[in-house]
């Protein structure tokens, strides 16, 4: 009972103790807190009203701003199928229906019920108009309705996809309906696409009638006046036009749109509901909406009047957390009444709280200063710069060091982004440019060049630049931080290395020649009968004075390939030849160490490759595979396609295979594997070197497959030319594709002929100045970048021949603005991936340019 009494009397202190006067701060802090709160509490309910006001608005913006972009896209369409029958003169169903498989609107543009043609036809041409499509294979074709007194009639020609609803369309005459009338007329008289007005579609033959609107683009017959209405009228051949039922239109725009708004769309400036085309979610009238908005867009022609409403669940999205908020608040206020109550009676553990977050800071002040220590002497001992662009600010900073090995003082230039670029090379710039913005577009996050910068004496100043990008949620750079490091002593030294191999190698090949050549005619008896016993050495000794001459070569080509010396004579090629030369230039030495090669499935393909080097790649790979593969033993060259476009050259032995410790150095400079075996088989080290620097600068890629004890695939893969031979020129437009990627070319070369022009292809620079002067175009597409050289080049080439300098030029290239020179007078610029549509609007655009007026 006692100690019942004395836990009563306890926590009755405990509680008194919240109402004494030293705790009189903590009720201050409660009322202040619940007097702030509330005040945050209403701001925060005055914010939430402008935030739902500009979401609804941003929501009525995006949602108006989608429609009139879907209608430009549908207008886009439409103009790329005038452009066709502007080019072509005259249309046939199939072209009409492989126009429209190619745009892949069911996919592209949702919604959309169709395009098609309707020919405007004269009264009395109307017995001929039936009978002419009655022929295409249409017995049962005819206009409708008929009407006496009509001056013009356009039925309905061409509508793709051809089946389901749109048959009902098929022969019927929209000029007889008087607001396709209305539209159409105006679309005649100014030449620019038309909207009707609220129509019923020919389409709604089942289900649920939906309101309708179609759009219309006007075509005129080539070389007739259309400078007044009334001659566009005498001029009119037919319109090309999408119908559109409204409720799949609008649902292909919106999608998946916010189901919180509803939208009513009335045909006109005013809310009739007579002239209303669509209607989503609806809200019931007993509560009228809090945010409510028209818009009215003006439409090729017509107005349509947009109504957007709030819905109840868009209202309490933004008032759902007021509870939350106020009992959040009492909460909080609650909690630092308490925490003040505590520290007020407790000050001595407030104190020692204080004391022990003071020494915490000292700490990490003390870990701080020793970690920035460390760095700094690190720095210093790596002699390295360090640097900061901070993208996001504007701003750049530079350690002294970074400015000292540029000869400057620091603070002695203006810092900002652009100072790398005034401080390199010139003619460095744009290739360092390019590289730039390719690392800036790709996901990685470190990065390591070599730049060359002007150093305040004049002499140019080699760095390493090693940075590590910082980039936002969305992959964007925000922040690049590195170090460089002065690579002045690394070229010095690595340049007397060059120096040193190239001196040796060449000081030693004249007298080695001579040597070589000595032995070789005592060896072959020239001197007469050399006794056995001298005949054995002189092998040994003629050899290996071979064997010191292909290491010299190999040491020569290295150094050119190092200096940048070395020259590709790239021509088209036959594989086969090129596989036959190298089986018989190697069969000598495959028969001195008894291994049979044998040549299986050579590709009957050409190649664009330097002939001479090909031979040295594939002469390494053979040498190699006779080494390797034991006596008694087979060497099969064999060659394989790829669905890339290229071809695969293998060369397999029968040789103990790779070790795995070594397979990640083989293409390395001088690597040897360990191995006692392959010491005595001896090489320099340098074969696979070069083999795979010549094959990477023919544009193709080496690699190899091996299993230990089971034999090595050394392979290397090659681009094919494939063959483009003229096509018969049927009064056709005759256009040239330059393109070295088989499939783009192939791709490209397919739009243009299914448009009805004769196509030629190239796949190089070279092939395409002989094509070009051998032949006359009406048009080129060109990429850019090319085996041979830049495209470019070809533009300035044609541009300087009085033969060509007017020739339409379509650049398609995945290049970046780095990469375009200048603006050149007849060229457009497509950027890869394109369309069908895009290639035949620009190329109709480029050929009308240069097409005589008058």
């Amino acid at each position: 009972m006692s100690d019942t009494a004395t836990h009563t009397r306890t926590r009755g202190s405990k509680v008194r103790q919240f109402f004494q006067w030293r705790n009189s701060i903590a009720w201050l802090v409660l009322v202040v807190t619940l007097l702030v709160q509330l005040a945050i509490f209403n701001h925060l309910q005055i914010d939430e009203e402008r935030a739902a006001e500009r979401q609804f608005g941003l929501l009525v913006e995006k949602t108006s701003e989608a429609i009139s972009k879907r209608l430009v896209d549908h207008e886009q369409i439409l103009l790329g199928a005038a452009g066709l029958f502007d080019a072509t003169g005259e249309v046939s169903r199939t072209q009409w229906r492989i126009y429209h498989k190619r745009l892949n609107l069911a996919e592209r543009y949702p919604g959309i019920q169709g395009v098609g043609f309707a020919e405007a036809v004269r009264p009395e041409d109307i017995a001929a108009h039936e009978q002419r499509v009655r022929a295409e294979g249409y017995p049962d074709y005819r206009v409708h309705p008929v009407q006496d007194g009509s001056v013009l009639l356009t039925p309905v020609l061409y509508i793709e996809p051809f089946g389901a609803r749109n048959l009902a369309a098929f022969g019927y005459d929209m000029f007889s309906e008087p607001v396709r009338r209305q539209a159409m007329r105006k679309a005649a008289e100014t030449g620019q696409p038309r909207l009707t007005g609220k129509v019923t579609l020919r389409q709604e033959t089942h289900g649920k009638v939906q309101a309708g609107v179609l759009m219309y683009i006007p075509i005129y017959r080539a070389g007739l006046e259309t400078d007044t209405p009334e001659a566009r009228l005498q001029a009119l051949r037919g319109f090309v036009y999408s119908p559109y039922r409204m409720d799949d239109l609008m649902h292909g725009i919106l999608g998946a749109a916010d189901a919180n708004l509803s939208l009513q769309i009335y045909a006109g400036d005013a809310e009739i509901p007579e002239q209303r085309l669509f209607a989503s979610a609806e809200r019931s009238h007993a509560q009228p909406a809090e945010y409510r908005q028209l818009v009215q867009l003006e439409l090729y022609g017509q107005t349509w009047t947009l109504q957007f409403e709030s819905l109840p669940e868009f209202e309490a999205y933004y008032h759902s957390n007021d509870t939350l908020v106020l009992v959040g608040c009492l909460g909080l206020s609650l909690l630092l009444f308490f925490l003040t109550s505590s520290l007020a009676l407790g000050r001595s553990r407030a104190e020692a709280m204080a004391q022990e977050m003071t020494e915490h800071i000292r700490e990490n002040k003390r870990a701080l200063q020793l970690s920035e220590e460390r760095l700094s002497l690190a720095l210093k001992g790596s002699n390295d710069g360090v640097w900061d662009l901070h993208l996001a600010a504007g701003s750049f900073y530079a350690s002294p060091r970074a400015w000292h090995m540029l000869g400057y003082r620091p603070g002695e230039l203006q810092a900002d982004l652009k100072l790398w670029e005034r401080l390199m090379m010139p003619e460095d710039l744009p290739r360092a440019r390019a590289q730039l913005a390719q690392t800036m577009l790709s996901n990685v996050d470190h990065f390591t060049t070599e730049l060359r910068f002007r150093h305040k004496d004049g002499h140019v100043l080699p760095v390493l630049v090693r940075g590590y990008i910082q980039r936002d949620q969305d992959g964007r750079a925000l922040r690049i931080s590195g170090t460089s490091m002065d690579l002045t002593e690394h070229k010095r030294i690595e340049q007397m290395k060059d120096e040193f191999v190239s001196t040796v190698s060449h000081e030693l090949r004249t007298p080695l020649t001579s040597i070589s050549g000595a032995l070789g005619l005592i060896t072959g008896g020239a001197m007469g009968e050399v006794p056995t016993a001298m005949q054995q050495m002189l092998d040994i000794a003629h050899r290996n004075s071979l064997r010191l001459g292909h290491l010299i070569n190999d040491l020569l080509d290295m150094e050119k390939i190092a200096a940048g010396k070395m020259t590709f004579d790239l021509r088209e090629h036959s594989l086969r030849r090129l596989l036959d030369e190298a089986l018989a230039s190697n069969q000598a030495f495959a028969t001195h160490l008894g291994v049979n090669c044998v040549l299986k499935n050579p590709a009957d393909v050409r190649v664009w490759v330097d002939g001479l080097r090909l031979q040295q790649v594939l002469s390494n790979f053979l040498s190699n595979a006779i080494k390797y593969t034991p006596e008694g033993g087979q060497v099969t060259l064999h060659c394989s396609r790829t669905d890339t476009g290229h071809v695969r050259i293998n060369v397999t032995d029968q040789g103990p295979g790779i070790p795995k410790g070594f397979q990640s150095r083989i293409f390395e400079k001088f690597a040897q594997a360990d191995a006692s075996d392959s010491r005595q088989k001896g090489g320099t080290g340098l074969g696979l070197a070069i083999t795979k620097e010549f094959i990477e600068r023919m544009g193709g890629r080496v690699g190899f497959d091996t299993t230990e004890g089971a034999g090595t695939t050394f392979w290397c893969e090659l681009p094919v030319v494939e063959s483009s031979a003229p096509s018969a020129d049927q009064g056709q437009l005759r256009l040239l594709v330059v393109e070295d990627e088989p499939d783009t070319g192939r791709l490209l070369h397919l739009m243009l002929r299914d448009a009805g022009y004769s196509v030629d292809r190239a796949q190089s620079l070279h092939a395409a100045r002989s094509k070009l002067a051998e032949t006359r175009y009406e048009a080129m597409t060109l990429d850019l970048h090319l085996p041979d050289g830049s495209g470019s080049d070809l533009i300035e080439e044609v541009r300087a021949d009085p033969k060509t300098r007017d020739l339409p030029i379509i650049v398609v290239s995945a290049a970046t603005h780095f990469d375009q020179k200048t603006e050149y007078a007849g060229v457009t610029w497509l950027h890869k991936p394109i369309s069908a549509a895009q290639l035949l609007i620009a190329l109709s655009e480029s050929l009308e340019q240069t097409r005589p007026h008058g």
